[in-house]
């Protein structure tokens, strides 16, 4: 695993992304649990990265409870439909209830891929593995 640190005049650490590659797909683990504005472009830059170098497959782990700003959400439907684009799917992981709830509520769950869990995530990317 690396790690992506950026820093601004703002905030001493905007965002770090732990990046690691498990075939045949890319997890990548979201720190704060809480995005904002200010973190936007760069949460889009790090992971168009990601997506790319992991041709679209994609496991996205937030820290249990994680809250979105509507501009980071806005980052992660725009990445989410260039992992499909690509072939491939990102799965979300560790949102927070109520974050969900105003996802399915809103219908922007059919953008993002939610799962439970980190493992059920993983169970996804086998079955669309064995089914290609």
């Amino acid at each position: 695993m690396y790690m992506l640190e950026a820093a601004s005049a703002a905030s001493e650490l905007v965002s770090v992304l732990e990046v690691g590659m498990v075939r045949p797909f890319g997890m990548v683990k979201v720190r704060p649990e809480t995005l904002r504005e200010h973190q936007a472009s760069l949460l889009r830059e790090e992971l168009a990265d990601v997506v790319d170098q992991s041709c679209g497959r994609l496991l996205l782990r937030f820290s249990d409870g994680a809250d979105l700003c509507a501009t980071c959400l806005n980052e992660l439907i725009t990445e989410s439909r260039r992992c499909e684009a690509l072939g491939g799917r990102m799965y979300v992981v560790g949102l927070s209830k109520g974050m969900r709830r105003m996802l399915k509520a809103t219908g922007l769950d059919q953008h993002l891929h939610l799962s439970r869990d980190t493992a059920e995530a993983m169970r996804h990317f086998d079955r669309r593995s064995r089914a290609a």
